[in-house]
């Protein structure tokens, strides 16, 4: 019986999918902003995320190396079920939900999903034991909180 919720495969592919959603929609905001600041901060926050997308895949094999085997499960239709719908909307959903929204309420929506980000990653790190893997997830932790701060600063 194992006592783990997820295999590593599983948080690798729901932290992967978190990033390629945030890559979609900071897009998809910057696309459409007309704000230049708004613009440039969203088209910012892209590029951040693309790159934590690189950061996870030069970790992902020292992560799982330095996992015991049998925590080596295929990632399953249930848990991507749950990053998209309990845990992190999906991009789609939140741009369906942007349309519908003002930009305070906007702001205030993915600021809310950084910090959740932050939080699962820190659950990562915890799990992490390479110290390549700690390094870079630390990174990415440090980054999704700056982002919570830049965007807050628009709230000002």
């Amino acid at each position: 019986m194992r006592d783990y919720i997820y295999s590593p495969n599983e948080l690798l592919e729901m932290a992967l999918k978190i990033e390629e959603d945030g890559v979609t929609f900071y897009s998809y905001l910057s696309r459409n902003s007309e704000d230049p600041r708004r613009k440039e901060l969203f088209s910012y926050l892209a590029s951040q995320e693309e790159q934590h997308i690189k950061d996870f895949k030069a970790v992902s094999s020292a992560l799982l190396n330095d996992t015991e085997p049998e925590f080596w499960d295929e990632a399953s239709k249930y848990v991507r079920s749950i990053v998209e719908e309990r845990i992190f909307p999906s991009a789609e959903d939140m741009i369906e939900k942007s349309k519908k929204m003002n930009f305070d309420q906007i702001l205030n929506s993915t600021i809310k999903i950084e910090k959740e980000t932050a939080i699962f990653y820190e659950e990562l790190f915890d799990l992490a034991r390479a110290e390549k893997s700690k390094e870079i997830l630390s990174k990415i932790i440090r980054e999704e909180i700056s982002h919570v701060r830049k965007l807050s600063a628009l709230k000002e």
